[in-house]
């Protein structure tokens, strides 16, 4: 089968990308033929896959920092010819079956969706967030549903941004990039599986596929030496609540690690400590040298890879019930799910207490690989795959 995976970055950033990046080597070591489309990046991984990549632009420093990358992201935003051609040649020589996309929108653009479909080749899309449905990522809300101009009142960004936003999300829909061109869309979660279809979004046109624990996390042996410190990996960010975690910890007086890529500024001392952002093996260490992992976010995740990962490691997840995760946590056996900051603080304080309160290590590693599987996740992706080829043309 040759696949060709999309995804506007091709180096480790966020859940998605890692997500992205295991999927590739999962496709290709069981026997796929794998090409990638993204974009030019300094910090872009180096594999032997095909690569199409179109020149580099965005919003931020780390996209780029200056004017013309700003001006080519704001276009993008609504439409990129240079994409466009550099999916036809990619197309053109790699032939793919099948192009499995994952994040696209505002980096790489979606005006190159047209050109797979008119190749009558199937597009299948990982959701890794609620940009198909909402003018915001993080989250959907059901009282701007459809009515994006909503969204400009919102206390989120600054309100250039929330413009730019609603006219894109608006833009989408009017082309129907999500609507008219992708054929199935993977929801990692029955969360996001039911978050889409209120959203409006068919049920015949998703299917459920969790994400998987990697190679790396499988063989990687559980620590015997567990430090006294909590975890806390992902975005260093005020969107994830990481001034409230910091504080509460202060306050219990138990070691916190901050691993993920940083971009507010935190109260460090000798219980607080900032590592940066940390590559995969890296990061894989630490989690198994942790007594927990923890998180303050109270975003609706669409799966919870923090929470997988822990899991994949031994160690128990302490965080709010919010979006997927109550379908990763088993209550009260691999870790503990709350409502209230209260809640956080005490069951943090009853594990540090009492150490045993859950499952052992190595039963969470085993319940973690079994439920969530490399090969449990290709089979069901190829089984959609199969589906879909074999769906009449036209």
């Amino acid at each position: 089968m040759r696949v060709l995976e999309v995804n506007k970055f091709y180096h480790e950033r966020r859940g998605a990308e890692r997500h992205f990046l295991d999927v590739t080597e999962a496709l290709a070591s069981d026997g796929h033929e794998i090409a990638v489309f993204s974009m030019e990046h300094p910090k872009n991984v180096v594999r032997s896959f095909p690569t199409y990549l179109i020149s580099r632009a965005g919003f931020s420093d780390e996209d780029g920092g200056s004017l013309w990358q700003l001006l080519k992201g704001v276009a993008r935003l609504f439409w990129s010819f240079e994409a466009r051609k550099t999916m036809r040649r990619a197309i053109d020589e790699f032939r793919p079956d099948i192009v499995h996309i994952h994040n696209a929108y505002h980096q790489l653009s979606l005006s190159f969706f047209p050109i797979i479909s008119k190749c009558g080749i199937p597009i299948i899309m990982t959701v890794h967030d609620y940009i198909a449905v909402s003018p915001d990522k993080d989250r959907y809300d059901d009282e701007i549903g459809t009515s994006f101009w909503k969204f400009l009142s919102v206390r989120k960004y600054s309100f250039p941004k929330r413009f730019l936003l609603v006219l894109r999300a608006y833009w989408d829909a009017r082309m129907g990039y999500y609507s008219r061109y992708v054929d199935m869309f993977i929801a990692p979660s029955q969360y996001v599986k039911e978050t889409l279809i209120r959203a409006g979004i068919p049920e015949a046109k998703i299917r459920v596929i969790p994400h998987f624990v990697s190679d790396a996390e499988v063989h990687t042996s559980i620590s015997k030496s567990v430090a006294p410190y909590a975890l806390s990996a992902g975005s260093v960010s005020e969107d994830k609540n990481i001034g409230s975690l910091v504080a509460l910890f202060i306050s219990i007086g138990y070691p916190l690690i901050l691993a993920g890529r940083k971009t507010m500024e935190i109260s460090e001392d000798d219980r607080i400590r900032f590592v940066g952002e940390k590559a995969k093996e890296e990061l894989e260490t630490l989690y198994s040298g942790a007594s927990f992992v923890v998180s303050a976010s109270r975003l609706p995740e669409t799966f919870g890879l923090v929470a997988l990962e822990a899991g994949a490691a031994g160690r128990p997840y302490i965080g709010f019930d919010t979006g997927a995760l109550s379908e990763i946590v088993e209550e009260g056996k691999t870790g503990t799910l709350v409502e209230t900051d209260a809640e956080l603080e005490s069951a943090l304080r009853s594990f540090i207490a009492h150490p045993d309160t859950y499952d052992s290590a190595e039963t969470i590693r085993r319940k973690t690989i079994d439920r969530f599987g490399k090969q449990k996740y290709l089979d069901s992706f190829f089984s959609l795959v199969h589906e879909l080829l074999s769906r009449p043309k036209g």
